[in-house]
């Protein structure tokens, strides 16, 4: 009984294996193959319908070169068959035996499959290092650190009988490598042999300590019988088109894709075989940072330099007018992304804006190059000298294995006084408040500052004035419109050397901080700017004309006077800033940005 029931089950089992693959099969065009042969998957369906095959499962063993799709109707005795084919060709990564998993082609499953990929024999492995091998090596002199660029160069030599190749990078763990400027292509002769050779170099960044690996960098494709088509083969080797074309087939970017695409186009002369082959692995001792080393910020490099751009025209400095510095960091042999944030000292008695620095890392072929471009805005609040202090950068010289300090030198500038009004206790008049005009400190801070010469009568007189004076304007305001200038007399050339890209930065900076006064002055001349209308010389004017957020102007023009704190949020300024300020009912023009012009390592 117990013999009847197994025997039930495993016909069950069968019936539902057959149900499951009856409509999609799967086979092979061989079972066995060598390293680097290519393996033909047909997969067939007999369901007419637009479900494609998942491949998916497949790229674990394989990788796939290519694929077609036919469809096939037949019609015999009235009886109607469809049938779908979709081949597909997969190079096994492995060798030995390599399993094809189910494909899923839409409710059906194919069977599982296996190909058994043999190494190649040592005779034939021998013969083809005779046309084709590969050469790798790392230049090091001395200790390496982590972080320290290694330079890292792969040599393909191969002759006239290789067909097709294609090469896989390493996969280096706790590294990153960045390829070096153009292939280099020539021709050596080897034992008397002439051969063709593609050299590459990169440079490699370990992230830890420790020992660094590098695996071998390899080559598969097929390769051409030795036979009476040789002698033809070496000709055409020697052909220029031939070679040239050859070349155009070798990728820019080989160790960034793995594995690469071909970069031989495919050529059948004559029979041929699959090959493999293998560069030498590479091991790298990797020190920690030295305790020698007292620094902020770790930098590795072989030489490092700022420029700044006030040493070929020192700025003239006036109060409450911003001015700005550029500074060009290059350091050779790290990338742009390795260099920290360089601190920035903030000098006494200025407001300080640094912008987001600007990277790049280019390269001369050799080693590479990590630049910044940092921007820096000044603005002086008082009159008088000012010291900015000098900027030091601590770095490993891996040349001399020693600590280094470049050093920027501090500036000894004078600050001149603003245009006239720039630095007056209070103005006459609300409307005349203008970009120069606005004051450094609250009304009250600089009455309690003048030696006792005031007292509460006279401050408690002024802003009764104050409000009568604001009183009036409006009543004047509201009788009879809005007070306009002709365009004709308003617009007035814009200076050519204003940047309005560091004055709309240090007018962000101004409202993140809070900063009324400086905000008020920086929009006021921001806005005259851009829109080049001198006529805008008060805050009060430029509600009026502006399309778009007066409310947020007139809330800034308020606080600027208030008798108490008056605490102001820049926010909302901000946004408005970021967003554009538009003039109401007629355009403008955007004056051009007159920046210096970027530097870049020779």
């Amino acid at each position: 009984m117990k013999l009847i029931v197994n025997l039930f089950l495993s016909l069950n089992l069968l019936l539902i294996a057959s149900s499951v693959y009856a409509d999609v099969k799967a086979s092979l065009n061989q079972s066995e193959v060598f390293q680097g042969d290519p393996v033909m998957l047909t997969i067939q369906s007999d369901q007419n319908n637009k479900e494609q095959p998942d491949l998916g499962p497949l790229l674990n063993n394989f990788d796939l070169k290519g694929t077609s799709t036919s469809s096939q109707i037949n019609i015999i005795n009235g009886s109607r068959s469809f049938k779908k084919t979709w081949s597909i060709e997969l190079q096994p990564k492995f060798s030995g035996e390599v399993v094809i998993p189910a494909i899923t082609l839409g409710n059906d499953k194919t069977a599982p499959l296996s190909v058994t990929v043999k190494k190649l024999p040592p005779e034939v492995a021998a013969e083809t290092s005779k046309h084709i091998f590969i050469e790798s090596s790392v230049e090091i002199a001395g200790e390496t650190y982590v972080q320290q660029q290694i330079p890292y160069t792969v040599k393909l030599f191969y002759d006239s009988s290789m067909q097709t190749g294609e090469v896989f990078s390493p996969q280096i763990e706790n590294a990153n490598i960045r390829a070096l400027g153009n292939d280099k292509k020539y021709q050596v002769v080897r034992a008397g042999k002439k051969y063709m050779v593609v050299e590459k170099r990169f440079v490699i960044s370990p992230e830890k300590s420790g020992v660094l690996h590098i695996p071998p960098t390899s080559v598969k494709g097929r390769i051409a019988l030795s036979g009476g088509d040789s002698q033809q083969l070496r000709k055409r080797m020697d052909d220029t088109d031939m070679l040239n074309q050859f070349f155009n087939g070798f990728k820019n970017d080989p160790f960034f894709n793995s594995p690469f695409d071909e970069f031989f186009s495919r050529r059948s002369i004559g029979p041929t075989r699959p090959f493999s082959v293998s560069s030498e692995a590479v091991d790298v001792d990797v020190l920690p940072v030295p305790a020698s080393f007292k620094g902020s910020a770790w930098l590795p490099a072989e030489d490092l330099i700022m420029t700044d751009s006030w040493s070929t025209q020192p700025p003239e400095l006036k109060v409450g007018e911003p001015v700005t510095r550029k500074l060009i960091l290059q350091v050779k042999g790290l990338a742009s992304s390795q260099i920290p944030e360089i601190e920035i000292p903030r000098p006494e008695g200025m407001k300080v804006y640094p912008e987001q620095a600007k990277t790049e890392t280019p390269n001369d072929g050799n080693t590479i190059y990590g630049i910044q471009h940092i921007d820096i805005s000044y603005i002086p609040n008082n009159q008088g000298k000012v010291t900015i202090p000098e900027i030091n950068i601590d770095w490993w010289d891996i040349k001399q294995k020693k600590q280094q300090t470049f050093t920027l030198p501090e500036w000894n500038l004078n600050v001149a006084a603003g245009a006239p009004g720039s630095n007056i206790s209070l103005p006459k008049d609300k409307s005349t408040l203008s970009d120069e005009t606005v004051p450094e400190k609250p009304v009250t801070e600089q009455l309690e500052s003048s030696n006792g010469y005031w007292d509460w009568r006279i401050l408690a007189a002024l802003i009764l004035l104050i409000i009568i004076l604001f009183a009036i304007f409006n009543g004047m305001r509201k009788r009879y419109g809005k007070f306009t200038v002709s365009n004709e007399h308003a617009k007035e050339p814009v200076p050519e050397l204003i940047n309005i890209e560091a004055l709309k930065a240090s007018l962000l900076k101004a409202c993140k901080d809070n900063d009324k006064y400086v905000a008020a002055r920086l929009l006021i001349k921001l806005v005259k700017t851009q829109w080049n209308d001198q006529s805008i010389q008060n805050l009060g004017t430029l509600a009026a004309n502006l399309n778009h957020g007066s409310p947020i102007i007139k809330e800034l023009d308020q606080k600027l006077y208030a008798t108490g704190p008056g605490d102001w949020d820049g926010g909302k300024l901000h946004e408005l800033v970021v967003k554009g300020l538009h003039k109401k009912q007629y355009s403008y023009q955007k004056a051009p940005h007159n920046g210096l012009a970027p530097l870049y390592p020779v």
